[in-house]
C-alpha cells in the first residue's frame, strides 16, 4: 500500500488529483512538464532529509505520503499526507497509510518524535491525528486565509514513542 511511486504512477496520481475546495481556490490543472519536474525533484535525491511514498489501492495511486525534515541526530521528522480526490477520502485509506508511515518512520528511520500540522477547519485530519495517538502541541493563530476569506489557525500535532515502542 505504501511504497515509492514510479514516474508513471506519480503522473497518474496528479492526472486524477482534485484539489480540496476548502483549502485551495479554483481547480487543480494537470501539467505534464510540471509534474515531471516535481517527480525528479521529489524522487531524485535533491532532498536528503525527505522520503516520498505513494499510497496505492489495488495498484492504483490514491495518495501521497512524505516523511520530511528528517533529523537523524534528534530522531525526529514531520510528515505530510495527501489524498487524490473525494473518492479516496473517508474510507480508511489515509488512516492506514499514516499507521504504516509511522511504523516505517519508527522502525526504518529510527524516528522517536514525529510532527504534523493541519488547519483548524480540517476536522477529518484532526480526528486522524487523535486516532493515531498524536497530541496537540501548538496552535499558531491566523496562519491561513481560506478561499472564502475565512481565517484559520494552524494546529501542530506531535507523537512521541516511549521506550517500550522504540528500539535502538
Amino acid at each position: 500500500m505504501l511504497r515509492p511511486f514510479t514516474e508513471e504512477e506519480y503522473h497518474a496520481f496528479y492526472r486524477g488529483y482534485v484539489s480540496d475546495g476548502m483549502l485551495r481556490q479554483g481547480p487543480y490543472t494537470y501539467d505534464r512538464e510540471q509534474v515531471s519536474r516535481s517527480y525528479r525533484y521529489e524522487y531524485g535525491g535533491f532532498r536528503p532529509d525527505t522520503v516520498n511514498y505513494g499510497i496505492l489501492e489495488d495498484g492504483r495511486p490514491v495518495g501521497a505520503f512524505q516523511l520530511k525534515r528528517i533529523n537523524h541526530e534528534r530522531h525526529s521528522c514531520e510528515f505530510g499526507i495527501l489524498l487524490q480526490n473525494v473518492e479516496a477520502k473517508n474510507r480508511g485509506i489515509g488512516t492506514e497509510a499514516l499507521r504504516i508511515g509511522l511504523k516505517m518512520a519508527r522502525d526504518e528511520y529510527r524516528i522517536r518524535t514525529i510532527r504534523g500540522d493541519t488547519m483548524s477547519v480540517n476536522l477529518a485530519m484532526i480526528a486522524l491525528f487523535r486516532k493515531c495517538g498524536f497530541h496537540l502541541l501548538e496552535v499558531v493563530s491566523s496562519c491561513y486565509t481560506l478561499p472564502d476569506g475565512q481565517i484559520a489557525d494552524c494546529l501542530i500535532f506531535e507523537k512521541t514513542y516511549d521506550q517500550t515502542e522504540w528500539r535502538e
